[in-house]
């Protein structure tokens, strides 16, 4: 039986979201945006960007998303999820993925998230 929480595991909680995806998959995170009193509300603005921080590289720049309610589901193609160093044959590379939204009453919020991206060996 495997238990989902870290704690238990005796691994510590993360301060931010993990992922996992194998490289070259699409990858889909959700977010809800609330204001200061905890209220859904639709950001004025969204942005994210896609950082290779294993070898400190841009893997994608500032994109804006066009907002289209409180709740959104950003996809990153598979085809912009390719490790920077493609020639090992197995192996991960960490990313940070920084989502920021304005909202309309001018406050920012910022979100990051971490995806480790894996590759593994196929015969």
């Amino acid at each position: 039986m495997t238990i989902n929480n870290r704690g238990l595991r005796g691994q510590p909680n993360l301060p931010y979201v993990d992922n996992r995806s194998y490289a070259g998959s699409d990858v889909f995170i959700d977010f809800t945006f609330l204001d200061h009193t905890g209220a859904a509300v639709t950001p004025v603005s969204i942005t994210y960007q896609l950082d290779d921080i294993s070898n400190v590289y841009n893997m994608i720049p500032s994109t804006s998303l066009t907002p289209t309610g409180p709740t959104q589901t950003l996809q990153i193609p598979g085809a912009k999820m390719i490790m920077t160093y493609p020639a090992v044959a197995q192996g991960s590379q960490i990313c940070q993925l920084l989502v920021t939204a304005v909202l309309s009453d001018t406050s920012t919020v910022k979100s990051i998230s971490i995806i480790e991206l894996v590759a593994i060996q196929t015969p």
